[in-house]
């Protein structure tokens, strides 16, 4: 039998103040788990084409009123002092890592661009690349030894359609998420059999925190995708809770394309 229960296990999830991480924090609360909600401070962003940052605050109220525990932990995953802070708080707090979901990243930043190949300079890629694969190098291997020491242990790292099939524009975007798709794998071999690591390649997600769709962009997408729309956040937390669960006990190494059937 499926045992999707996860009761007394762990989880950290960062980009989890908003958006598709949210989504991810509570629905791994709804089904046991104590999270600890990990997200940069909303002052730590300044202004630009940058994403808005939400406070970790709320979703660790949530979560806390659908009965799981939660920890709200200010980190910025690019430095690698604060991520070992994140992960010895959690630590001191809860006395085990079971599940660490690697979820901060983006295709454009305060610190790079993202456009035509042509446009780009070397410095885009190199920003792009540390945001969206050196974060989780870094997150997974500061749990590594509390997993292996466990015995058990689960990672995800979302990585994106842009990874398997670039659009035009994401040129540095794509590259940075097929270097998280083949990080994993590795990952995926030489940690087993005591830590299970896949990859989630999104497509397009609907939400309020995403000014890039706009009526151009969206339809774009929604054309390229069999079921004619974006994915919601939650439909994806649902399968980041199955792959982290027992009942994905046998998925390693694997990449699941969440794109609604891209084509």
């Amino acid at each position: 039998m499926a045992n999707f229960d996860l009761t007394d296990r762990v989880a950290i999830v960062t980009g989890a103040a908003q958006g598709f991480g949210k989504a991810i924090a509570v629905g791994l609360a709804h089904q046991g788990a104590t999270v600890v909600v990990a997200a940069r401070e909303p002052e730590q962003v300044t202004t630009g084409r940058e994403r808005p940052h939400a406070p970790v605050n709320p979703v660790v109220d949530e979560i806390k009123a659908i009965g799981s525990r939660a920890l709200g932990i200010t980190v910025d995953v690019r430095d690698q002092d604060q991520v070992n802070s994140m992960v010895a708080q959690t630590m001191d707090e809860f006395k085990r890592i079971d599940i660490l979901v690697n979820v901060a990243g983006g295709s454009w930043g305060e610190t790079f661009r993202s456009g035509p190949l042509l446009e780009l300079e070397p410095h885009d890629f190199i920003e792009c690349y540390r945001l969206n694969v050196l974060t989780g190098l870094m997150c997974s291997k500061a749990v590594y030894p509390i997993m292996k020491a466990q015995g058990k242990g689960a990672i995800v790292n979302i990585a994106s359609g842009a990874g398997v099939n670039p659009g035009v524009g994401q040129a540095a975007y794509g590259a940075a998420k097929a270097g998280v798709i083949s990080m994993s794998k590795s990952m995926a071999y030489e940690w087993a059999p005591e830590i299970r690591v896949n990859s989630i390649a999104l497509g397009g997600i609907e939400t309020p925190h995403r000014p890039m769709w706009n009526e151009t962009v969206r339809a774009a997408t929604t054309t390229r995708s069999a079921m004619g729309r974006l994915g919601t956040p939650e439909e994806h937390a649902g399968t980041v809770c199955w792959l982290v669960s027992d009942a994905a006990g046998y998925m390693n190494g694997a990449t699941i394309e969440a794109d609604g059937g891209r084509h």
